[in-house]
């Protein structure tokens, strides 16, 4: 038996030394990524002078990819910190000083222009605090040693594109560590996807140009189905007896439903909005939401309750709205 486990320790020692051999030096993996590269029509010279720049992947990139903090906060303390008195004061600036190209984005795209304030605030402070990240070195190292490295490496060939193309100059293009960037906060990606020359100078520029800046959020929020004149979510009181199991996004009900359960809104009146599909949603440490579709819309920009209730809370407390 003993003769059996060497034997098979050998034999697995071997298949990982074959294994980790497999995989390519960077020098070898930059090469492979600029025959790739070349063929979708990034320039040769462009990306030997990127990667000039770029001679090994990102250690702070990696510690963050492999050492991010297991940490549960209320929903209460989240939005505390996340939309903070400053936070909502500075939106309001920002919302009446742009008032006038908000309503009209807003309008043209079909999204609450008091929304596209919020998103804008939440993912940069409102354009001043971007990241400081090379996007291209960040997602370099993601692509070449990660966990979702298929995943990235698609991101950083669009991000080529983005520079190959003069959307924005390598300076400017950074942004956090998984290689989100501008105002907005997208992904290379979700810029291909959903980012808008609004002001037609030939460039989807996130990074400095705010009719850019707004046109491409609304744009993105249109596209996930955000529904013009539905509210996002209201604050609920549950029944003592309410069932639990009821709780939660994926089931919906018309209010109709929730009414006839003994849902009411927090003040104890009868709900509104009786003809519409909603869900109970009760984040942990916070309170019970009625939500509709568009707090379904908002968490496709982020995949959290606890994110789309404090983008929900911002837009209306930037519009000094009730709920």
């Amino acid at each position: 038996m003993r003769q059996f486990i060497r034997v098979a320790v050998c034999v697995l020692g071997v298949m990982l030394a074959g294994i980790a051999s497999a995989k390519p030096s960077w020098h070898q993996w930059v090469g492979s990524l600029k025959h790739e590269a070349v063929d979708q029509g990034i320039s040769p010279q462009l990306f030997d002078r990127i990667f000039d720049d770029i001679r090994k992947p990102n250690r702070r990139v990696l510690r963050y990819d492999r050492s991010q903090p297991e940490k549960r906060l209320t929903f209460n303390k989240y939005r505390r910190t996340r939309v903070s008195k400053y936070r909502i004061s500075l939106g309001r600036k920002k919302y009446k000083k742009y008032h006038a190209m908000l309503e009209k984005i807003g309008k043209e795209y079909g999204v609450d222009p008091c929304f596209i304030v919020s998103f804008w605030g939440m993912e940069s402070s409102y354009g001043n605090f971007m990241g400081k990240f090379p996007v291209i070195k960040s997602l370099a190292t993601l692509a070449y040693d990660s966990r979702r490295a298929p995943f990235f490496r698609k991101q950083l060939l669009y991000a080529l594109h983005i520079v190959n193309d003069g959307h924005v100059n390598l300076y400017d293009f950074k942004g956090e560590w998984a290689g989100a960037s501008g105002q907005p906060q997208f992904l290379p990606s979700s810029w291909y996807n959903y980012a808008v020359d609004y002001d037609r100078d030939g460039r989807k520029d996130i990074w400095k140009t705010k009719s850019d800046v707004f046109a491409s959020i609304a744009n993105y929020v249109h596209k996930k189905g955000w529904k013009t004149g539905e509210p996002w979510a209201i604050k609920v009181k549950l029944p003592r007896n309410f069932d639990m199991s009821q709780e939660g996004r994926k089931i919906r009900k018309p209010v109709s439903e929730w009414s006839a359960m003994g849902v009411k809104t927090k003040a104890g009146k009868a709900l509104p909005y009786q003809h519409l599909e909603a869900s109970i949603v009760k984040p942990y440490g916070g309170p019970a939401f009625l939500a509709f579709k568009n707090f379904r819309v908002i968490m496709r920009y982020n995949n959290s309750t606890y994110y789309a209730g404090a983008i929900g809370y911002l837009a209306d407390q930037i519009c000094r709205r009730k709920n």
